[in-house]
């Protein structure tokens, strides 16, 4: 039989890893890079987002929202199921995410409990997860992590079955950023040119 997998993305954790880094990554390159040629079932997409009514439409939040709105429906045309909760607007008017770990821990549960995967692969370095993992693997089920080096946690690399440290594997699934080239020719290009007349 092919294993089943289900990859689990933590994106608020994947953020932060990829912003240290200065890098884009292209996540449905990163989903078939984890499952290689497992059987995948589905990737999940886990994250908060403000509510339209907690912003106004001049500010920078407002960009800002439109862009991960963008992001998210670009995710969803790839095939990930996005999962979000609404972040909340604390009274210093600063926004605190909330529930997304919840919502991905009951999800990998469920879905062990349905028997709908074999191994799990968590993309996160956050060690709450560790007690999830542990229950996830009483039923028989496989977990996997992978994170990036700077918000990976050793708690939660120690509870997996394995782990793939995602900065040594990068150029699978970066997002290289194209960079426009200068059509102009150079003093001593015209120079190498002229000489070879």
């Amino acid at each position: 039989m092919i294993e089943r997998v289900i990859v689990f993305i933590d994106g608020s954790n994947v953020f932060h890893a990829i912003k240290s880094l200065n890098i884009r990554i292209d996540y449905s390159k990163l989903v078939n890079f984890l499952v290689k040629d497992r059987r995948l079932i589905r990737a999940y997409f886990y994250g908060a987002v403000p509510q339209e009514k907690d912003l106004k439409k001049d500010s920078p939040e407002w960009d800002s929202f439109l862009r991960q709105k963008r992001f998210l429906e670009e995710l969803a045309l790839q095939g990930i199921k996005v999962k979000t909760a609404n972040l909340r607007r604390l009274p210093s008017g600063e926004f605190m995410e909330k529930e997304v770990d919840i919502m991905l821990a009951t999800d990998m549960l469920s879905l062990a409990y349905k028997n709908a995967y074999d191994t799990a692969i968590l993309v996160t370095g956050d060690s709450d997860f560790s007690y999830t993992v542990e229950e996830i693997q009483s039923l028989g089920k496989r977990v996997e992590n992978a994170s990036f080096k700077s918000t990976s946690s050793h708690i939660l690399r120690k509870v997996c079955d394995r782990f793939i440290l995602l900065d040594d594997y990068i150029d699978r699934f970066i997002i290289e950023e194209k960079v426009k080239v200068s059509q102009e020719i150079s003093f001593w290009e015209k120079v190498l040119r002229l000489w070879k007349r």
